[in-house]
């Protein structure tokens, strides 16, 4: 009987591990024309966009009104680890996999481009710093994209996450193309349109977004 239990184990395993299978969202870039409202709290003021109550902003990118189409894979749900880096959606999928196995310093840094390496020799000098990273990374349940576009030598990405406690929010990442990979980029940019789009989630969803 414990010889048929070890090998129906090890069946079983080889099953799992068969039938896991990579899933990211589709990257597909099209014209969009979004609008926030221009009496939402928190608007800043961007008057050149401004059609009656709300700013459009034209973008090159795409939108995920659908949650399905932009949920991130995570490794429990068959996602292998590792990706070719060739979308945004990708290497998201490969960075959610690395925070939630303890944000291993070399495959975070693998992920970031050179000029963000400063910004994590700071995250990664100190055992504060670091033991706030793994725990941020750890925190994470799961990710969702909802609206991504280009933005000047790099692209937008504006991502769900939700937290194991059951709370979420949403996060703004940058990607920058670099010899056909895509890596994320600790830029921060000032620019109020973005500032708008990021105060748009905070009530609303991307669905409302297009008019």
């Amino acid at each position: 009987m414990k010889t048929l239990k070890i090998i129906y184990a090890i069946t079983l395993a080889f099953t799992v591990k068969a039938t896991a299978e990579d899933h990211f969202p589709i990257f597909s870039e099209t014209p969009l024309k979004v609008a926030i409202p221009t009496g939402m709290q928190g608007y800043q003021p961007t008057p050149e966009f401004v059609v009656g109550t709300n700013a459009f902003y034209t973008l090159i990118g795409q939108i995920f009104t659908n949650e399905a189409d932009g949920k991130i894979q995570t490794t429990s749900k068959g996602f292998r680890g590792t990706t070719d880096k060739s979308t945004p959606w990708r290497t998201l999928t490969e960075l959610l996999a690395v925070y939630q196995q303890g944000s291993d310093e070399k495959k975070i840094r693998s992920l970031y481009n050179a000029s963000s390496q400063t910004f994590l020799d700071k995250i990664y000098g100190t055992p504060e710093m670091t033991a706030k990273m793994h725990a941020h990374g750890s925190s994470i349940a799961g990710m969702q994209a909802a609206l991504g576009f280009d933005f000047k030598d790099g692209f937008v990405a504006f991502v769900k996450e939700t937290q194991v406690s059951g709370t979420s929010f949403m996060n703004t990442f940058y990607f920058v193309k670099a010899n056909g990979v895509y890596l994320v980029s600790t830029f921060r940019n000032s620019d109020k349109s973005i500032q708008n789009i990021e105060v748009f989630f905070n009530t609303h969803s991307a669905a409302e977004l297009i008019k």
